[in-house]
């Protein structure tokens, strides 16, 4: 069956107050630039509690839906049909949606948005549903019905559906400012971008490989989780940033204490961040860090490493156990591509011991004597290369 319209309801945008404009807006522009390729099929609709989309084309709803299940901002949608306030109208539509998927029994929900109408929602089920019961074989069950049959009342039309699809929530990508993402190629960073966008923050990529050490289908699977993550964000493209971490991979190797290495380069991938997150315009620093997995992720580690950012470091998946990350991973479709078997700069130089419980003195003690800055202000001039990647694929790229 065709329908008119996709109705879409915000869920937790309506709480906005008087800023709700600037949420309900951002997610309209959102929509838009998703859905410019079907920009002759559709028109939008922007009311106090609903978006409405209009079908000009209702071939391409399959399509446009699935686009819109990837969208953050609201709660849920469904397919509609649109028709007059008449009664009689609307219960004929609930007869011909009956009358097309044949269940056995049928509820009806009636909300009427406009107070203004002739009948309540009370009154107006008593109405129809007399019509319906005469001109179909349906009965009716209000506990466990085959069809929920619902319709909304509003100004000017109705709108008659039999769906309700959960949308991903959050806020429109772009409202929240933007974040630079410490993308590993493993399991949790993906996640950590995902939940990040989901609270409305756009981000950037920023990825450390060690050539020869680390090879370039490790690099590809970067680029394909990239990839995967594009259709979330509120832009078509997204940037990922690779640092040639070589240099000063090299230098670590030759700290006094072997067991600060992982704390000592990952105090260096942070400071590398923050000057980026600065020259690309981002306002916090993400990761995809949970609590105590691994050393590098204690309590300790994480107030040694973080010491070096004067950047907000957010981390989503700080308080999730492996098997809700790996879950959130499979529903968006990054995990597979996670476990590919290429390593990354991080475990191929972890040391025998590594400390779990460094202390900011003695970090700071070993990195005295090496030439971390000069090092530093040669990887930020002449090793960085940022990739521009779209749903499908790498678009181009520039040193």
């Amino acid at each position: 069956m065709n329908f008119d319209v996709i109705l879409i309801r915000y869920g937790e945008l309506t709480t906005k107050g008087k800023n709700r404009i600037d949420f309900t807006t951002l997610l309209v522009n959102n929509v838009k630039k998703k859905l410019h390729q079907f920009k002759e099929d559709f028109l939008i609709k922007k009311e106090f509690d609903r978006l409405f989309i209009e079908l000009l084309n209702p071939s391409s709803s399959s399509t446009i839906v699935a686009i819109l299940q990837k969208i953050f901002g609201f709660s849920s949608m469904s397919l509609a049909k649109k028709v007059s306030r008449q009664p009689i109208d609307m219960a004929e539509q609930a007869i011909a949606f009956i009358n097309y998927y044949q269940p056995q029994t049928f509820k009806l929900e009636i909300r009427r948005n406009d107070k203004t109408y002739q009948a309540t929602s009370t009154e107006l089920k008593q109405m129809l549903a007399p019509i319906i019961l005469k001109n179909t074989e349906v009965k009716v069950d209000i506990h466990h019905p085959e069809m929920q049959i619902d319709i909304e009342v509003r100004k000017y039309f109705s709108y008659v559906f039999i769906n309700q699809m959960t949308a991903l929530g959050g806020l429109p990508v772009g409202i929240s400012g933007k974040g630079l993402v410490m993308l590993s190629g493993g399991i949790d960073s993906p996640v950590a971008a995902f939940l990040t966008m989901k609270r409305g923050m756009s981000v950037e990529y920023l990825h450390f490989a060690t050539p020869p050490h680390t090879s370039k289908e490790a690099l590809a699977k970067v680029k394909t989780l990239v990839q995967k993550l594009t259709p979330y964000a509120n832009n078509q493209t997204q940037r990922l940033h690779v640092v040639n971490f070589s240099m000063l991979q090299h230098e670590l190797m030759h700290i006094p204490e072997p067991s600060y290495r992982i704390t000592i380069m990952r105090r260096m991938f942070y400071r590398i961040a923050n000057i980026l997150a600065r020259q690309y315009h981002c306002q916090a620093i993400i990761t995809g860090e949970s609590l105590g997995q691994v050393a590098s992720q204690t309590i300790e580690s994480i107030n040694t490493i973080n010491d070096v950012s004067s950047l907000s470091v957010l981390r989503p998946v700080i308080c999730f156990d492996k098997n809700e990350i790996i879950k959130i991973a499979k529903d968006i479709d990054t995990y597979e591509t996670s476990i590919l078997p290429f390593e990354d700069c991080c475990s191929l130089f972890v040391p025998k011991n590594p400390i779990i419980k460094p202390k900011l003195a003695v970090a700071e003690e070993q990195e005295k004597d090496l030439m971390w800055e000069d090092i530093l202000n040669v990887i930020i001039e002449k090793s960085i290369v940022t990739y521009t990647i779209g749903s499908y694929g790498e678009n181009y790229e520039k040193s």
